[in-house]
């Protein structure tokens, strides 16, 4: 008896080690989904960044990605992030800079970002617009 309880315990924490594994390799993707996110605006790869959204309404879509030619952008932060218990959802803010390329203005603009894991794909994807560049 004593030894079935023994190991009882150890089953238990073994398993709430590796739920804890799992959790840290599920935010470790999402961190990869962020930066890949950012990166390809920053590279202008468009299509790449439009490849992470995926909205959780599928009757909405996703607005034209094509005036994004017009701006180039300087720099990006990622400022912070939380998860969203209702949902298992994270929001996070970014802090996007970049310069109009026909006038050289610069500019800087925070984008709210919602971030959800799909079962299914085992992916995370972005549930938000592209940035709201001011494009003229």
């Amino acid at each position: 008896m004593r030894k079935i309880k023994g190991f009882s315990i150890v089953l238990v924490m073994m398993l709430s080690a590796c739920a804890h594994i799992t959790e840290q390799k599920k935010l470790e993707h999402l961190d990869a989904k962020q930066k890949l996110f950012m990166k390809a605006l920053r590279w202008k790869s468009y299509e790449t960044a439009a490849s992470v959204i995926r909205f959780r309404n599928p009757a909405r879509q996703l607005g034209p990605i094509d005036g994004l030619n017009k701006i180039t952008v300087t720099s990006y932060d990622l400022l912070g992030s939380a998860p969203h218990a209702d949902d298992g959802s994270v929001v996070a803010q970014a802090l996007f800079g970049y310069i109009q390329n026909d006038t050289g203005r610069v500019y800087q603009i925070k984008h709210t970002q919602i971030w959800w894991f799909d079962e299914e794909s085992k992916q995370w994807f972005l549930d938000s617009e592209m940035p709201d560049f001011k494009l003229d």
